[in-house]
Protein backbone atom coordinates (compact mmCIF):
# COMPACT_ATOMS: atom_id res chain seq x y z
CA UNK A 1 0.00 0.00 0.00
CA UNK A 2 1.31 3.42 -1.11
CA UNK A 3 2.51 5.60 2.16
CA UNK A 4 0.40 9.07 2.53
CA UNK A 5 1.91 12.18 1.76
CA UNK A 6 2.65 12.95 5.11
CA UNK A 7 4.69 9.32 6.09
CA UNK A 8 6.30 10.16 2.43
CA UNK A 9 7.62 13.60 4.12
CA UNK A 10 8.79 11.63 6.69
CA UNK A 11 11.17 10.14 4.61
CA UNK A 12 11.85 13.12 2.92
CA UNK A 13 13.56 15.21 5.79
CA UNK A 14 14.63 12.10 7.08
CA UNK A 15 16.83 11.89 4.11
CA UNK A 16 18.01 15.32 3.91
CA UNK A 17 18.85 15.17 8.39
CA UNK A 18 21.84 12.53 6.78
CA UNK A 19 23.63 15.38 8.71
CA UNK A 20 28.05 35.17 59.58
CA UNK A 21 28.28 39.30 61.52
CA UNK A 22 30.53 41.44 61.91
CA UNK A 23 33.94 40.40 64.32
CA UNK A 24 33.18 41.54 68.29
CA UNK A 25 34.47 44.69 68.29
CA UNK A 26 37.50 45.09 71.12
CA UNK A 27 38.30 48.96 71.31
CA UNK A 28 42.08 49.70 72.89
CA UNK A 29 40.52 51.56 75.62
CA UNK A 30 38.12 48.53 76.77
CA UNK A 31 39.14 47.03 79.98
CA UNK A 32 40.93 43.91 79.38
CA UNK A 33 38.75 42.03 82.08
CA UNK A 34 35.53 42.53 79.76
CA UNK A 35 37.38 41.42 76.45
CA UNK A 36 37.42 37.48 77.38
CA UNK A 37 33.78 38.00 78.98
CA UNK A 38 32.94 39.63 75.54
CA UNK A 39 34.57 37.07 73.34
CA UNK A 40 32.81 34.02 75.64
CA UNK A 41 28.98 35.58 75.15
CA UNK A 42 29.58 36.28 71.86
CA UNK A 43 30.95 32.12 71.08
CA UNK A 44 27.90 31.34 72.99
CA UNK A 45 25.26 33.43 70.56
CA UNK A 46 27.17 31.83 67.50
CA UNK A 47 27.05 28.49 69.14
CA UNK A 48 22.91 29.22 69.84
CA UNK A 49 22.40 30.36 66.74
CA UNK A 50 24.04 27.46 64.48
CA UNK A 51 21.75 25.15 66.51
CA UNK A 52 18.74 26.67 65.41
CA UNK A 53 19.76 26.64 62.13
CA UNK A 54 20.56 23.12 61.95
CA UNK A 55 17.19 22.73 63.36
CA UNK A 56 15.24 25.24 61.09
CA UNK A 57 16.96 23.09 58.03
CA UNK A 58 16.29 19.38 59.47
CA UNK A 59 12.31 20.79 59.58
CA UNK A 60 12.43 22.45 56.18
CA UNK A 61 13.81 18.84 55.18
CA UNK A 62 11.50 17.21 56.92
CA UNK A 63 8.71 19.11 55.49
CA UNK A 64 9.62 19.01 51.76
CA UNK A 65 10.01 15.28 52.01
CA UNK A 66 6.00 15.02 53.47
CA UNK A 67 5.46 17.63 51.15
CA UNK A 68 7.28 16.80 48.09
CA UNK A 69 5.85 15.49 44.72
CA UNK A 70 4.19 12.23 44.37
CA UNK A 71 6.28 9.62 42.87
CA UNK A 72 4.76 7.65 39.83
CA UNK A 73 5.40 4.31 41.35
CA UNK A 74 2.53 5.38 44.10
CA UNK A 75 -0.11 5.82 41.15
CA UNK A 76 -3.27 3.81 42.36
CA UNK A 77 -5.05 2.14 39.49
CA UNK A 78 -8.65 4.11 39.75
CA UNK A 79 -10.33 1.50 37.58
CA UNK A 80 -11.81 4.56 35.38
CA UNK A 81 -11.21 4.73 31.47
CA UNK A 82 -10.93 8.16 29.78
CA UNK A 83 -10.76 8.69 25.93
CA UNK A 84 -9.16 11.27 23.89
CA UNK A 85 -10.38 10.44 20.08
CA UNK A 86 -9.15 11.62 16.31
CA UNK A 87 -11.92 13.10 14.75
CA UNK A 88 -13.09 14.59 11.04
CA UNK A 89 -15.74 17.50 12.13
CA UNK A 90 -16.87 19.70 9.32
CA UNK A 91 -13.51 19.25 7.41
CA UNK A 92 -11.29 19.79 10.14
CA UNK A 93 -9.39 17.16 11.96
CA UNK A 94 -8.76 17.96 15.75
CA UNK A 95 -8.31 15.69 19.26
CA UNK A 96 -11.72 15.39 21.28
CA UNK A 97 -10.85 14.77 25.03
CA UNK A 98 -11.39 15.91 28.61
CA UNK A 99 -9.98 19.15 30.05
CA UNK A 100 -8.81 16.53 33.03
CA UNK A 101 -7.84 13.07 33.92
CA UNK A 102 -6.95 11.37 37.31
CA UNK A 103 -3.86 10.24 38.33
CA UNK A 104 -4.64 6.31 38.05
CA UNK A 105 -7.15 5.90 35.04
CA UNK A 106 -6.26 4.65 31.45
CA UNK A 107 -6.43 6.87 28.93
CA UNK A 108 -7.34 5.35 25.85
CA UNK A 109 -6.46 7.36 22.71
CA UNK A 110 -8.90 6.46 19.47
CA UNK A 111 -8.58 6.56 16.04
CA UNK A 112 -12.07 7.75 14.65
CA UNK A 113 -10.92 8.40 11.01
CA UNK A 114 -10.31 6.84 7.77
CA UNK A 115 -6.57 6.45 7.16
CA UNK A 116 -7.09 5.85 3.45
CA UNK A 117 -9.09 9.27 3.74
CA UNK A 118 -6.79 11.69 5.73
CA UNK A 119 -3.75 9.61 6.75
CA UNK A 120 -2.61 7.87 10.32
CA UNK A 121 -2.13 9.64 12.98
CA UNK A 122 -0.13 9.91 16.06
CA UNK A 123 -0.53 10.67 19.83
CA UNK A 124 2.41 12.36 20.80
CA UNK A 125 3.17 13.91 24.27
CA UNK A 126 5.21 16.90 23.86
CA UNK A 127 6.69 19.63 26.09
CA UNK A 128 4.50 22.86 25.16
CA UNK A 129 7.21 24.59 24.11
CA UNK A 130 7.87 22.29 21.59
CA UNK A 131 3.99 22.75 20.13
CA UNK A 132 4.23 24.67 16.67
CA UNK A 133 1.78 27.60 17.19
CA UNK A 134 1.51 29.31 14.03
CA UNK A 135 0.51 28.12 10.36
CA UNK A 136 3.81 28.28 9.46
CA UNK A 137 5.54 26.22 12.09
CA UNK A 138 3.18 23.69 11.44
CA UNK A 139 3.64 23.43 7.81
CA UNK A 140 7.72 23.39 8.42
CA UNK A 141 7.07 21.25 11.68
CA UNK A 142 8.79 17.92 9.36
CA UNK A 143 12.12 19.84 9.05
CA UNK A 144 15.23 19.01 10.38
CA UNK A 145 15.04 19.72 14.59
CA UNK A 146 11.52 20.54 14.50
CA UNK A 147 9.33 18.21 17.02
CA UNK A 148 7.27 16.38 14.07
CA UNK A 149 10.58 15.34 12.28
CA UNK A 150 11.82 13.85 16.13
CA UNK A 151 8.71 11.94 16.61
CA UNK A 152 8.85 10.19 13.43
CA UNK A 153 12.33 9.23 14.49
CA UNK A 154 10.65 8.09 17.71
CA UNK A 155 9.37 5.72 16.05
CA UNK A 156 11.52 4.38 13.80
CA UNK A 157 10.77 5.86 10.54
CA UNK A 158 12.95 3.57 7.52
CA UNK A 159 13.15 5.60 4.51
CA UNK A 160 14.66 2.43 2.96
CA UNK A 161 11.60 0.14 3.58
CA UNK A 162 9.45 3.35 4.23
CA UNK A 163 7.70 1.52 7.34
CA UNK A 164 7.56 3.00 10.52
CA UNK A 165 8.48 0.36 13.11
CA UNK A 166 7.69 0.69 16.55
CA UNK A 167 3.98 1.82 16.97
CA UNK A 168 3.96 2.21 20.69
CA UNK A 169 6.67 4.58 22.24
CA UNK A 170 7.24 4.15 25.68
CA UNK A 171 10.34 6.54 26.65
CA UNK A 172 9.79 6.87 30.43
CA UNK A 173 7.93 5.27 33.01
CA UNK A 174 5.01 3.05 32.25
CA UNK A 175 1.94 4.26 31.06
CA UNK A 176 0.97 8.12 30.19
CA UNK A 177 3.78 9.88 31.41
CA UNK A 178 6.75 11.59 29.81
CA UNK A 179 6.72 14.96 27.41
CA UNK A 180 9.29 14.70 24.43
CA UNK A 181 11.18 17.66 22.46
CA UNK A 182 13.79 17.56 19.67
CA UNK A 183 16.22 16.52 22.38
CA UNK A 184 14.41 13.76 24.43
CA UNK A 185 12.00 11.20 23.71
CA UNK A 186 8.41 11.38 24.87
CA UNK A 187 5.63 8.77 25.18
CA UNK A 188 3.54 8.36 21.65
CA UNK A 189 1.02 6.03 19.44
CA UNK A 190 0.52 5.84 16.25
CA UNK A 191 -2.52 5.02 14.23
CA UNK A 192 -1.62 2.89 11.63
CA UNK A 193 -2.59 2.86 8.07
CA UNK A 194 -4.68 0.21 7.08
CA UNK A 195 -8.02 0.92 9.17
CA UNK A 196 -10.39 3.08 10.90
CA UNK A 197 -10.79 2.55 15.01
CA UNK A 198 -7.53 1.43 16.04
CA UNK A 199 -6.62 2.12 19.48
CA UNK A 200 -4.04 2.07 22.48
CA UNK A 201 -5.09 2.37 26.28
CA UNK A 202 -2.38 3.26 29.46
CA UNK A 203 -2.28 3.83 32.80
CA UNK A 204 -1.42 7.78 33.34
CA UNK A 205 1.28 7.68 35.47
CA UNK A 206 2.10 11.61 35.39
CA UNK A 207 2.26 13.03 38.67
CA UNK A 208 -1.10 15.16 39.82
CA UNK A 209 -0.70 18.64 38.89
CA UNK A 210 1.13 18.00 35.54
CA UNK A 211 -0.07 19.30 32.25
CA UNK A 212 0.42 16.89 29.42
CA UNK A 213 0.60 18.54 26.08
CA UNK A 214 -0.22 16.51 22.67
CA UNK A 215 0.19 16.99 18.78
CA UNK A 216 -0.26 14.47 15.77
CA UNK A 217 2.73 14.52 14.04
CA UNK A 218 1.10 13.93 10.69
CA UNK A 219 -1.38 16.78 11.00
CA UNK A 220 0.43 19.32 13.21
CA UNK A 221 -2.32 21.70 13.42
CA UNK A 222 -4.00 19.02 15.86
CA UNK A 223 -3.10 19.85 18.93
CA UNK A 224 -4.44 19.16 22.55
CA UNK A 225 -3.82 19.28 26.40
CA UNK A 226 -4.84 17.69 29.70
CA UNK A 227 -4.20 18.16 33.34
CA UNK A 228 -3.70 15.34 35.45
CA UNK A 229 -4.99 15.94 38.80
CA UNK A 230 -5.51 14.21 41.90
CA UNK A 231 -7.27 11.21 42.83
CA UNK A 232 -10.41 12.32 45.63
CA UNK A 233 -9.92 10.68 48.57
CA UNK A 234 -13.52 9.73 50.36
CA UNK A 235 -13.92 11.03 54.15
CA UNK A 236 -14.45 8.22 56.17
CA UNK A 237 -17.58 7.52 57.55
CA UNK A 238 -18.34 8.69 61.04
CA UNK A 239 -18.87 6.02 63.76
CA UNK A 240 -22.81 5.64 64.85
Amino acid sequence: MALSVELRRFRYYLDASAEWGPALGTGASAPACNCTRRKGIALKLSRARLRALVLVASAAALALAISGPVSTAAVTPTGKTEVISMELTKGKLKFVGPETVVAGDQLEIVSDTNPKQVGPHTFSLVTKGSLPKTRKAQQSCFTPKKICFSIAKWHGFNPKTEKITKNLVKAGPAGWSTMGSNSKTGDSWFSGETKKGTHVSQEVTAEPGTVLHYICAVHPEMQGEVEVVAPVVPLPTPAP
